[in-house]
């Protein structure tokens, strides 16, 4: 027959996670704020880490779409070249970047207006013309395009070209300041940096002098008014006097009237008008109208008498 006996040994599993409690409960509380710090500097360890990954994405995706909108390089020669016959002539050199699929590249020069050179005649300068730089805003692109040919004779291609660009006045262009951009025509990548161009030259001349009224032309023009109304009426005086002198004249003044002169030299009669069209016949033309119809009665008599004498 068994008996039982009583524990001496290990705890049950129910008292031993009591006292593993109970041990955890009687930690130090400083042992506690260790444990507390090191999870934060975890924490914050880990959200730096995940700052600096998202930077690092984010210079990634920028430094492509750069490279993609500014391909090659351009340099000019002379950026603030001078005017030669309303002509300005700038010399590029363009690297594409990379040899070019074609021996000729459709590219688009857009210079966009920033100042423009006035020329101006002012109060303080009648004579010599000062010039004022005006800055300009939201100003209309002046675009040009052209086919940059990257080969040679022989049809080689390079990734290198040189070659001279002209600018007209009659294409709109003025002596002032101005920012170029070449791109692309296909895509529209730019080739190169925005550069500042300077165009030296002598625009048209403003006159920004004051008006100034005076009083003493206003004077003058009524003085030259006076002398006009006296030359006029000198010679309204003059015209009455020349119509005088012909009455003078003793022949004119001694010539008979038309009741003096006798009857034969008289004029003749004129019949009043009748109405009518106004025309006059002579006496002939006259007298015709009432004949016919004498001639017609005598002629119808006539006839009555021969056919009375028939009948008798």
């Amino acid at each position: 027959m068994r008996t039982a006996r009583p524990r001496t040994g290990h705890l049950s599993q129910p008292g031993a996670r009591r006292q593993r409690a109970e041990r955890s409960h009687a930690r130090p509380a400083h042992a506690r704020s260790g444990a507390a710090r090191r999870l934060a500097g975890g924490g914050r360890g880990l959200l730096l880490a995940r700052v600096v990954a998202a930077a690092l994405a984010l210079i990634g995706a920028w430094l492509p779409a750069t490279a993609a909108h500014a391909a090659g390089t351009v340099t000019i020669a002379d950026r603030a070249p001078k005017e030669d016959g309303g002509r300005w002539k700038l010399k590029m050199t363009i690297n594409y970047g990379g040899t070019p699929h074609l021996s000729h590249i459709p590219m688009l020069f857009s210079f966009t207006p920033t100042m423009h050179y006035e020329r101006a005649l002012t109060d303080q300068s009648p004579e010599k013309p000062i010039l004022n730089r005006i800055p300009l805003q939201n100003q209309q692109s002046i675009n040009e395009s052209m086919d940059v040919g990257f080969s040679d004779g022989s049809g080689k291609v390079f990734k290198i070209t040189k070659f001279d660009f002209v600018l007209r006045r009659d294409r709109g262009f003025e002596a002032g300041e101005y920012d170029l951009v070449i791109k692309r025509a296909s895509d529209g990548v730019q080739m190169g940096q925005k550069q500042k161009i300077t165009l030296k030259g002598d625009n048209e001349i403003m006159d920004r002098r004051a008006i100034v009224f005076t009083g003493e032309k206003k004077k003058k023009t009524d003085d030259k008014a006076a002398g006009a109304e006296t030359e006029k009426s000198d010679e309204a005086e003059k015209e009455p006097a020349s119509d005088a002198e012909p009455a003078s004249d003793p022949a004119e003044a001694e010539a008979p009237s038309d009741a003096e002169l006798p009857p034969d030299e008289a004029p003749p009669p004129v019949s009043p008008k009748q109405g009518g069209c106004g025309c006059r016949l002579s006496p002939e033309e006259a007298a015709t109208p009432l004949a016919l119809p004498l001639v017609a009665l005598g002629a119808a008599g006539a006839l009555a008498r021969r056919r009375r004498a028939r009948r008798g």
